[in-house]
């Protein structure tokens, strides 16, 4: 695992995506700066969180009523992709006697679901807010490790069936080191699936277009698309990426869509915004 490094001293120069020198500033926004690699396109912001020893008073502070109703209302937006989650997991494996890992678990409401399923779910979350939420609402306890340490126990290597990263890709420090310990916990023939944000969303190239065009001015959406707010994101992937990334730290990519939608609609398959991008992965076996 690289270390996380105070902003300071961090060169965000070197990408994130290809390890090459080569990132330059691309977008200046109000509050944070967009670099884009000239070598493999891959855009980040220059912001890394601190984790663990190093995540400060978060840890500590306690749940107050402002966030506890922040998380509440955040469950609602979750709620209607929770079946949709459900079954593309159900369609690679059955949930009951599953061990599944959830990366990223926020505020425990997937871990709940697939528990009641059967599944054995273990969830690791570095906000410590959130963990505190799920351990009120629900009685889940999460670790506040991130997957890079908590591959590196032994138990841990190879013994999940099972792992999901949803909305979480977009909010890690280095997601290459993110989908490597991802599949080092993964038993040989378990699944990885992932939900983010794509780059090809309408929304993302109207902004950067915009941008270019009032030379800076007009940024449009990317103040939302990038968050410079702890745990906020960092970096926004196009499907191709994305893909390249997951067979590079040795998935066998299964499935790539360009969101969730009800089967069998055809007509919204193809009128369908690239708005979002739902991966699906297996560790090949040993």
């Amino acid at each position: 695992m690289k270390p996380t490094a105070p902003i300071s001293d961090t060169d965000f120069r070197r990408c994130k995506y290809c390890g090459n020198l080569s990132a330059e500033p691309l977008y200046r926004l109000a509050r944070q700066t967009v670099y884009g690699c000239s070598q493999c396109d891959f855009h980040t912001l220059d912001r890394l969180d601190p984790i663990g020893p190093l995540s400060g008073s978060n840890e500590e502070k306690p749940l107050d009523e402002r966030s506890r109703q922040y998380m509440e209302q955040r469950m609602q937006d979750v709620d209607p992709l929770l079946p949709l989650r459900l079954q593309l997991v159900r369609e690679q494996r059955p949930l009951a006697g599953a061990r599944l890992l959830d990366i990223g678990a926020g505020t425990g409401q997937f871990m709940q679901r697939v528990s009641e399923e059967g599944a054995q779910a273990y969830g690791l979350e570095p906000s410590g807010l959130r963990r505190q939420f799920a351990q009120l609402k629900f009685g889940l306890e999460l670790a506040g490790e991130t997957i890079e340490t908590f591959c590196e126990h032994r138990d841990n290597v190879a013994s999940f069936d099972l792992l999901t990263l949803w909305d979480v890709i977009e909010h890690v420090n280095f997601p290459v080191e993110t989908l490597a310990g991802a599949r080092r916990c993964l038993k040989p023939g378990g699944y990885l699936f992932i939900d983010t944000p794509s780059r090809d969303a309408l929304a993302y190239r109207m902004s950067e277009r915009a941008y270019r065009l009032s030379g800076g001015k007009a940024t449009l959406f990317l103040d939302t698309f990038y968050e410079p707010v702890p745990y906020g994101h960092k970096q926004i992937f196009r499907p191709q990426q994305l893909a390249e990334l997951v067979e590079k730290v040795g998935f066998h990519l299964i499935r790539q869509d360009s969101g969730f939608f009800p089967p069998g609609n055809r007509l919204q398959k193809l009128i369908r915004p690239k708005n979002r991008i739902v991966l699906v992965a297996q560790r090949p076996a040993d």
